[in-house]
């Protein structure tokens, strides 16, 4: 069988060179502990483009609310002159059918009746298409400035932190190194140790969950526990495979290891029986 434990592994989810590690084969980190600093080119004009647009649309977002407050400042001079226009026209209807208006005179006064209005309803229909584009403008910028946010969260500088806690796996990059998306940079270990073992087809007693067993790795040994017999056949790993027979499948069992049972990660041990308290 093989040592595991949980493992996380870190990987680069964008294009980047590693600036500097933090991090040695081996050392134990607690969860938020930075591990590695990155830089990408890519990711900040990512950035830079999305601030860029933010700006643009505040600008314009600002632009608009200043047309909107001069519109509605002219609305009640435009109300007001629209509606003394009406009046004075009505009044010089009524002295028209006495035929003491000219003609000329009424003209003037349709005329300026009618720049009124024109002027109030451009007015109006220019608030109305305002607020309109405004609030789209709102929305934009805040969809922008929201995945602004999220894209300066995703990249923290170039900075990857340990989600979890546990002990550095072996594989360590090097500065200067350039990764792509979903490259691995290194691996955390967390969580109790446990073995995975391959029991051969040939094992002629039953194996059950909760029966003890004798841990065997060099000169150190322990007693283990079988936690669960899978209900699955892997193939061996290489190690365990013989070159000169077919590719051996064998069915997996998890054995349950006590805290301090002092193997390695990864380390190949053998697992054996226990009868009557001898194992």
């Amino acid at each position: 069988g093989i040592v595991l434990n949980d493992r996380y592994v870190v990987a680069a989810t964008y294009p980047a060179k590693v600036r500097s590690v933090n991090v040695r084969e081996g050392q134990h980190m607690k969860a938020g502990s930075i591990l590695v600093e990155l830089e990408s080119a890519e990711m900040l004009k990512d950035i830079s483009e999305l601030s860029a647009r933010a700006s643009e649309l505040a600008i314009r977002e600002t632009q608009l609310r200043n047309r909107r407050a001069t519109v509605v400042s002219l609305l009640p001079l435009a109300q007001r002159h629209a509606s003394e226009s009406n009046t004075q026209t009505g009044r010089l209807d009524t002295i028209t059918e006495r035929g003491l208006v000219s003609a000329q005179r009424m003209d003037q006064a349709l005329t300026s009746e009618y720049g009124a209005v024109s002027r109030l309803i451009e007015l109006k229909g220019q608030s109305d298409a305002l607020v309109e584009e405004l609030t789209l403008v709102e929305r934009s910028r805040t969809k922008v400035q929201a995945a602004l946010v999220q894209l300066e969260n995703f990249y923290d500088n170039g900075i990857m932190k340990a989600k979890v806690a546990g002990s550095v796996g072996a594989r360590i990059p090097v500065a200067g190194q350039v990764v792509k998306v979903g490259d691995e940079l290194l691996q955390i270990n967390s969580g109790q140790a446990y073995i995975i073992a391959y029991l051969p087809d040939i094992y002629l007693f039953k194996v059950n969950p909760g029966a003890p067993v004798r841990v065997t790795g060099g000169a150190h040994h322990i007693t283990g526990e079988v936690e669960t017999i899978l209900t699955v056949a892997d193939a061996l790993p290489a190690e365990f495979q013989n070159m000169f027979r077919p590719r051996d499948r064998s069915r997996l069992v998890r054995v349950k290891l006590p805290e301090d049972h002092g193997f390695a990660v990864s380390q190949k041990i053998r697992v054996s029986g226990c009868i009557a308290g001898w194992c």
